[in-house]
């Protein structure tokens, strides 16, 4: 992930053309070495004493984590945090869209948040279920998580990303990816405490 995010930002400093093993090496904190075995690995060739286009290094990248396709998710709970992941547009570059957003708190269903109105939670399976949705991201309270979370499984669900405090479980071939925002806050206070 350290090449794609390296490579992301270099190509947002304009229009560059080539970079070197040792560039990137000295950006992601590894052997240029490793950085050619790496490239050549995924295909991505490069000129000798000259470099790689990075073109080339961004597509490569690209297919191989999956970032040229696009995936369809859905978001449930739409407080603040949900709000703020409906709002967020650089997920789009990664090729993931959010296509729906459930919630049940009644204040907010039909209400419009990014441009998405708000549905209800007792339509989300359905939703899933018609849509193939492979990804949902959960932003609710940690009580009803699981509850939650065993409901999308249950629907269709491949993965969850889950921001929600709560330890998910389920079954192997699910993903489970967790975001806890209190185990990097944790990481922070210790920092600072020294």
């Amino acid at each position: 992930m350290g090449y794609n995010r390296f490579i992301t930002r270099l190509s947002g400093h304009g229009p560059i053309e080539m970079v070197t093993s040792a560039q990137i090496g000295e950006g992601v904190d590894v052997d240029p070495t490793q950085v050619r075995k790496d490239l050549g690995a995924i295909g991505v060739l490069g000129i000798g004493r000259v470099g790689y286009y990075v073109c080339d290094v961004c597509q490569a990248i690209a297919q191989t984590i999956g970032f040229d396709r696009r995936y369809q998710a859905v978001l449930i709970g739409v407080g603040h945090l949900g709000s703020a992941l409906l709002a967020y547009s650089g997920f789009a570059r990664y090729g993931l869209e959010i296509v729906a957003a459930f919630d049940n708190d009644k204040r907010r269903i039909g209400t419009n948040v990014a441009g998405l109105t708000i549905k209800s939670m007792g339509s989300v399976k359905p939703f899933v279920t018609r849509h193939a949705i492979g990804l949902a991201i959960l932003a609710i309270p940690d009580e009803t998580a699981q509850k939650v979370a065993d409901r999308l499984v249950a629907a269709g669900v491949k993965a969850l990303w889950n921001f929600t405090p709560a330890r998910l479980t389920a079954p192997d071939n699910i993903l489970v990816r967790n975001e806890h925002i209190s185990d990097g806050l944790a990481e922070i206070a210790h920092h600072l405490k020294k």
